[in-house]
């Protein structure tokens, strides 16, 4: 898969600005310069490097068949259209499902935390206290 990494394209630029350009303003220059390379990338063409090591804009092609990818600066693998580190042993409906499933764990995790459910120590299911109620709780299982 052929990722290109657009900000290392524009070397020649660089030099010419490290001439002309003193002091703070050559980092004023150069964050400018970084947000102009990627505001001419369409949406659908960026891909940044899904490790926080790392975190590179990348250039993808969604027109290319090949979905896994190697980041050029760390050489991490990469899967781009999940757009995440690759999925070792999972394709991508399966990953994306596990993500979503994951997802709705956590929310419901959430949920249980706001309203102070709990666990039912015998079967793990999450048991809802009514606040003048008892602290007995029945299994349904048992």
């Amino acid at each position: 898969m052929s990722l290109r990494n657009l900000i290392s394209d524009a070397k020649y630029a660089k030099e010419l600005q490290k001439q002309y350009v003193i002091g703070d303003s050559l980092e004023i220059f150069a964050r400018y310069e970084k947000g102009l390379i990627e505001s001419a990338i369409p949406n659908r063409e960026k891909l940044y490097c899904p490790y926080k090591k790392c975190a590179k804009l990348l250039s993808h092609d969604e027109k290319e068949i090949v979905i896994k990818g190697k980041c050029p600066w760390c050489a991490g693998l990469l899967c781009a259209r999940c757009r995440v580190p690759w999925h070792t042993g999972r394709d991508c409906q399966q990953f994306q499902k596990e993500e979503k499933d994951r997802e709705d764990d956590l929310r419901v995790k959430l949920l249980a935390e706001n309203r102070k459910w709990k666990n039912c120590p015998h079967c793990n299911s999450l048991v809802d206290k009514v606040d003048d109620g008892c602290v007995h709780i029945t299994c349904r299982l048992v």
